[in-house]
């Protein structure tokens, strides 16, 4: 469920200081005519004209010493490097004398470090974090409230999709702000499509025709797969779940609702297009020509391309009379407890430069993830993959944001799956492993 009243009352904040000013300056003048002669309107206006100048000139006169910011992220690849690029143009670019210093290493070297950096005092001024990474963080109260960077003046606190800011919230704790979001899809094989007799140009609408098409899609005589659906990934499964109205927890992460009846629907469908699905699968399965329907995220986009398979791509759809849902991947800049407020107050200039159009309309070109701010979609309205991508970022939500998913998928989904296409009987199997999953929240 998507809470906008945190971003709201963040708007409806600034309004109040805005107006609180506004009513200062008018009891100000008030009182001053209480003693005195009132003010002509003229003289009024020039007075305030002489005190937005006076204004505009301090902050025109105000200067920046010349200041190194560190930075660290896991942005190990090909996108790094244009990050790297971006923080370049930065450097040479700024009006506040900020040289940002950026570190690149592997997730598992970055999570390995930095708690001690921020114990020790000599953690870097602001970081990268993915929301597969926040839950440790957030408990450990390593990073500060971020909130205050859409109260600034020069913030264009409008131009953040709610449900994107909502997303880097815990609790009442703004952890991050947006860098990066990215999603799951559906995508097909066009030619796969026609030769089958159905419209390439005409996508499923629902997942109840994405299971119908797997089996016409199907034919092992030439090693042709209508889905894939892998027993050690989580992705396939968790939207299978979503179509039908399911998932593993309730909202506050407190019960396990695994055996719902909307999963044991959505295993039943799983289990079908587990028929029509390769049994041995790699991230090579995917970019092969042999699959006609699956899901996966914009990362695949790239080999489909050098492949090249004619493909399609949209949001995942569910079922008839069901919510659609998806699984969103946040990546945040993120304020160590240990930055002073002078640096923080320098990060919040890059990290405005940053969500600026320009810069998330080249970050969507060049690496191939959804644009997250309004203006940069717009500019995209007229390539329908991109703005596929990023219709599910509106609402999506971090599937098991408080505990994670991964021990969640380790000890009960991945064994289910297995079970269930082994022939196990589908509820007493999700009520079986709906114990195990309690167990890891009630730990």
């Amino acid at each position: 469920m998507k809470k906008w009243s945190k971003f709201a009352a963040l708007g409806l904040t600034f309004a109040m200081v805005l107006g609180t000013t506004a009513c200062g300056s008018s009891s100000t003048g008030a009182e001053a005519g209480s003693s005195a002669e009132p003010q002509s309107q003229a003289a009024a206006v020039e007075s305030t004209g002489a005190a937005d100048a006076s204004v505009a000139d301090a902050a025109e006169e105000k200067t920046y010493e010349p200041t190194t910011l560190t930075f660290w992220n896991g942005f190990t690849s090909t996108d790094g490097e244009v990050l790297q690029q971006i923080v370049d143009d930065f450097n040479a670019t700024n009006e506040w004398n900020i040289t940002i210093e950026m570190d690149v290493m592997p997730w598992a070297t970055f999570n390995e470090k930095l708690p001690a950096a921020i114990a020790a005092g000599n953690a870097p001024d602001f970081v990268l974090c993915s929301s597969g990474y926040y839950a440790p963080y957030v408990e450990a109260g390593s990073f500060q409230d971020v909130s205050d960077f859409y109260e600034l003046p020069e913030v264009n606190a409008d131009d953040f999709d709610k449900n994107v800011v909502d997303l880097l919230y815990y609790d009442d704790l703004c952890v991050g702000i947006p860098m990066q979001m990215v999603s799951h899809y559906f995508y097909w094989d066009k030619d796969l499509y026609a030769a089958a007799g159905l419209d390439p140009e005409s996508p499923p609408e629902t997942f109840e025709e994405i299971v119908e098409n797997a089996k016409l899609l199907t034919d092992k005589s030439k090693n042709q797969y209508g889905f894939c659906v892998p027993v050690n990934n989580n992705v396939t499964a968790q939207y299978a779940m979503y179509a039908y109205g399911g998932g593993y927890v309730n909202e506050d992460e407190t019960k396990a609702e695994f055996n719902s009846e909307a999963n044991v629907k959505a295993f039943d469908a799983l289990k079908t297009l587990y028929e029509c699905s390769p049994k041995d699968t790699d991230d090579n399965t995917y970019i092969s020509g042999q699959l006609a329907q699956f899901i996966n995220g914009p990362w695949i986009i790239n080999g489909l391309r050098e492949n090249e398979i004619n493909y399609g791509v949209k949001a995942v759809p569910a079922c008839v009379g069901v919510e659609q849902d998806a699984a969103v991947i946040p990546v945040g800049f993120s304020v160590p407890k240990t930055t002073s407020d002078e640096h923080k107050e320098l990060v919040y200039k890059f990290v405005n430069y940053w969500n600026s159009e320009e810069i998330c309309t080249k970050w969507t070109k060049e690496c191939g993830t959804p644009a997250y701010l309004i203006s940069a979609q717009a500019n995209f309205a007229d390539d329908p993959q991109t703005s596929a991508l990023s219709e599910p970022l509106s609402y999506g939500h971090i599937e098991c944001k408080i505990h994670g998913v991964n021990t969640i998928s380790t000890d009960g989904l991945y064994p289910a799956m297995e079970e269930i296409f082994a022939g196990a009987d589908i509820k007493t199997t999700l009520d079986k492993y709906n114990d195990v999953i309690q167990g890891i929240l009630d730990k």
